[in-house]
C-alpha cells in the first residue's frame, strides 16, 4: 500500500514538473525580455534626462526674463502715471490762469463770428431755395 502510495505521489510530482516546465520558460523568455528593455532604458534615461535638465534651465531663464520685463514695464507704467498725474494737477491750476489771457477771449469772439456767419450763410440759400 506505501509503495502504491509512493508511486502515485511520485506520478503526481512529475505531472506537476510537467505542467510547470511551460510556466519556468515562459517566466524566463520575460526576464529575458525585460533585462533587455532595461538596458535600453538605461541607456536612453541619462539623454532623456539631460534634455529634461536642459528645458528646466531654459524654461527657469525665459520665466525670469519674463518677470524682469514685467518689473520694467511695472516701474515705466508707474513712473508715467506719476508725471501725468502731475501734469494734470498742474493743468488744474494753470487752466484758469490761461483762460483770462486775451487769447482765448479772442478765440471765442472768433468762434461765435464763424458761427454767426454759418447761420447767416444757411439761412440766406434757404430763403433762395424756396
Amino acid at each position: 500500500m506505501l509503495e502504491i502510495g509512493l508511486i502515485i505521489l511520485v506520478i503526481i510530482l512529475i505531472l506537476l514538473i510537467i505542467f510547470c516546465i511551460p510556466i519556468l520558460l515562459q517566466i524566463w523568455r520575460v526576464s529575458k525580455d525585460l533585462t533587455i528593455t532595461l538596458q535600453a532604458m538605461n541607456q536612453s534615461l541619462p539623454v532623456i534626462l539631460k534634455n529634461m535638465e536642459e528645458i528646466t534651465a531654459n524654461v527657469n531663464n525665459s520665466t525670469s526674463l519674463i518677470n524682469k520685463r514685467i518689473q520694467n514695464s511695472s516701474d515705466t507704467t508707474n513712473r508715467s502715471r506719476l508725471i501725468i498725474n502731475d501734469v494734470i494737477d498742474n493743468i488744474q491750476y494753470f487752466a484758469p490762469l490761461a483762460m483770462r489771457l486775451p487769447v482765448f477771449s479772442s478765440f471765442k469772439n472768433i468762434i461765435a463770428i464763424v458761427k454767426g456767419i454759418s447761420v447767416f450763410i444757411d439761412v440766406l440759400l434757404k430763403k433762395q431755395k424756396v
